[in-house]
């Protein structure tokens, strides 16, 4: 049985850039299938001014998502005739919906695909990204939206002592192997104890290196964008977190903070 990942295809100008993170993803994580997921937004879901005449502009709507679906279609098989591995499935699925779709075809594969959120993205595209990341369970790469080149040849761990730091981990262990060297950032506030190589790492024989960061009045977030830079890292791995599991799209100050500045591919989960 090999892995199956799952690509959210929303804005245009990040898909071809999505669809060639999730080959890269694959062959890292031995999957054997990529689906493809473009969710049409149902048009009623816009705000319409009292003065608007609404029936014009929901036909105008529905012929934009026909026409932007087309083109996300368009580009979907360009890329699917050009991938390498002849052994790797796709498939292509669009459906109406909001943030359902994302969900329910999120928890039936092992890594969710979506593009990095920008302060230009309209409401559905930021409702996709909320879902796939807080809702399905699943482990997600954020791609940045003008990144091409390969990834997972450096990598480092954001770790902190907790379950999401672990459960971001796990499932990449099979072949983090792969990366030389890993790289293991964790922060150390003044006065404690200086942290040792997590465990996790030595029980699947996953050789790393720890580097620590002090903790102070600096934003985290940048000290570990900085040493990434620094290692020249291409792919880190953090837990997402909010500041309650009942408000879900308000996120954490480290990861609202990495993921607003990172220009490199994250690996997250919640």
């Amino acid at each position: 049985m090999s892995d199956v990942v799952l690509v959210v295809l929303q804005r245009l100008d990040a898909a071809a850039h999505l669809l060639r993170a999730a080959e890269r993803l694959a062959a890292l994580a031995g999957a054997g299938r990529v689906n493809v997921l473009a969710v049409h937004t149902p048009p009623g879901y816009v705000t319409i001014s009292p003065e608007a005449s609404v029936s014009p502009l929901l036909d105008e709507l529905l012929a934009f998502e026909e026409t932007r679906i087309a083109a996300l279609h368009e580009v979907y098989q360009h890329w699917a005739a050009g991938v390498v591995d002849a052994s790797l499935t796709t498939h292509w699925s669009s459906v109406q919906g909001l943030a359902d779709p994302i969900v329910n075809e999120g928890r039936q594969v092992d890594f969710v695909v979506v593009g990095r959120p920008a302060r230009d993205d309209d409401p559905p595209t930021k409702r996709a990204f909320h879902a796939a990341l807080f809702k399905t369970g699943r482990p997600v790469l954020v791609v940045p939206r003008r990144w091409d080149a390969e990834f997972g040849h450096s990598v480092a761990v954001a770790w902190r002592e907790d379950s999401r730091a672990a459960n971001a981990v796990l499932p990449a262990l099979r072949y983090l192997q792969g990366a030389a060297p890993l790289h293991v950032l964790v922060g150390l506030r003044q006065g404690t104890a200086h942290p040792h190589l997590p465990r996790i790492f030595a029980d699947h024989g996953v050789q790393a290196e720890l580097h620590v960061l002090p903790l102070g009045p600096e934003v985290f977030g940048q000290k570990l964008l900085d040493k990434a830079r620094e290692l020249d890292i291409d792919l880190l791995i953090m837990g997402a977190y909010a500041h309650s599991p009942l408000v879900e799209a308000l996120l954490g100050g480290v990861t609202r903070y990495v993921l607003a500045h990172a220009d490199l591919p994250l690996l997250m989960r919640h």
